[in-house]
């Protein structure tokens, strides 16, 4: 018989009115973390009201990686210092903002040395960033203009993960709203103003 010990952590309850979920939940892509550090640790566990999108090829959902931006980075930087509840790891491509109208390149360094903040290398800028702008994973290094999300398109729903999911066993699933109210407050990892037009268009109240 084998036994796994595990500690009881009871996360923020966020989602205060459901009027649509996915039915049957969906399955959550863990190999895009498989690099992720956080909090110094590999990530084991995604907290629950996570982003995810769509694979339509697969069907699998993937996390939709954000970082908030903690300093003014000038127009030409390559080193954008963020808040550290993000999951970003070296190779992923970034751009600024869920509207996708600017640049996007590839992340070659995180510096995770400082406890207050984290720096995101890049291989080339994507221009200048203001305070508590956000970094949002995309798909190729791009132009001004052109960038594109890693899954799916601008217009996909944005569901929302309902449960925690356990990263260390594959093909765990997790129950996923798409159409309700949700407390912004709680949700781990940020989002901008575009993001949030995306979830009301489809149907997510962000209070």
């Amino acid at each position: 018989m084998y036994l796994k010990r595990e500690s009881e952590f009871q996360y923020h309850p966020g989602i205060e009115l459901i009027l649509e979920d996915v039915e049957g939940g969906g399955t959550i892509a863990r190999s895009d973390l498989v690099n992720t550090v956080f909090a110094g640790v590999k990530l084991d566990e995604l907290p629950p009201l996570v982003i995810v999108v769509k694979d339509e090829t697969t069907g699998v959902y993937h996390v939709l990686k954000t970082a908030a931006v903690q300093a003014v980075a000038a127009a030409n930087a390559v080193v954008y210092q963020v808040k550290k509840n993000h999951l970003f790891a070296v190779g992923d491509v970034v751009t600024l903002g869920g509207d996708f109208t600017k640049a996007a390149d590839v992340i070659t360094a995180i510096d995770k040395s400082n406890s207050a903040f984290d720096k995101i290398t890049l291989a080339g800028t994507i221009g200048a960033a203001a305070l508590g702008e956000v970094l949002v994973q995309a798909k190729a290094k791009a132009e001004a203009g052109s960038a594109e999300p890693l899954y799916g398109k601008t217009t996909s729903e944005l569901p929302i993960t309902m449960n925690k999911i356990n990263l260390t066993v594959a093909n765990q699933s997790s129950g996923l709203l798409i159409r309700g109210t949700v407390n912004g407050s709680v949700m781990p990892f940020p989002i901008d103003d575009a993001i949030k037009a995306r979830l009301t268009t489809q149907g997510i109240r962000i209070v």
